[in-house]
């Protein structure tokens, strides 16, 4: 990766572009992270997939990471089996005692917490006479962070850095009334962002599906 694919360096660059166009710093970094966010959007891409861990003997409440933007999978494993969490609306998740056994394996979203609910294996042993514990994998889509500071670095991966660049542009050149350049650099990054989602979202969201894609067939060598 270029050590230069940072907040700083994608500014030179954009200023190196720009030439005569008399923009700050800032004005170009703010055109950076509108770019940003745009290209990212609401897509499921793979580089924006992260997996949080913890245990439980029964049910509860996980704070979740500052970063999470939506649940793609929650599950809870035991030494020889692993079981999916589904999710249930907050509403019915919390009209329900835990100890009737309806909602077992079940979780629900509540402002910044997810609370689950699991069969309660407190004083159950294992082969070995040990306490049980179940692992609690949240499989989760991560939220971009704003850049900010000069080394901060996108996780758009360097290969397509090109259309961060190129969406910055466009919006420069649009508030200068160049709009036949802007749509030029428009068109340029759309092509960019399609060849990206192919490589990047080779699967279609099952369940609370946000990403606008087509499902893509992969080609097996």
């Amino acid at each position: 990766m270029d050590a230069n694919y940072n907040l700083s360096g994608l500014t030179d660059r954009i200023k190196a572009r720009l030439k005569d166009a008399q923009y700050s710093d800032a004005d170009i970094q703010q055109f950076i992270n509108d770019a940003y966010f745009d290209i990212l959007g609401d897509t499921a891409y793979q580089f924006l997939e992260k997996k949080y861990r913890s245990s439980s003997q029964d049910g509860g409440q996980l704070l979740l990471p500052l970063d999470f933007q939506t649940v793609k999978h929650f599950t809870a494993k035991l030494k020889h089996s692993i079981h999916p969490v589904k999710y249930i609306p907050s509403d019915d998740f919390f009209n329900v005692t835990r100890h009737s056994g309806v909602k077992n394996y079940t979780y629900t979203i509540f402002g910044n917490e997810l609370f689950y609910s699991l069969p309660d294996i407190e004083d159950v042993k294992d082969d070995d006479g040990e306490e049980m514990f179940y692992t609690l994998d949240l499989y989760y889509l991560a939220k971009p962070k704003m850049l900010v500071n000069p080394t901060d670095k996108p996780v758009i991966p360097y290969e397509y850095g090109e259309a961060l660049l190129l969406g910055a542009l466009a919006r420069a050149e649009q508030l200068l009334d160049n709009f036949d350049y802007a749509q030029i650099y428009e068109n340029k990054k759309e092509e960019l962002i399609t060849n990206m989602k192919e490589r990047y979202c080779p699967r279609q969201q099952e369940g609370e599906n946000r990403a606008k894609l087509p499902v893509f067939q992969l080609m097996r060598h």
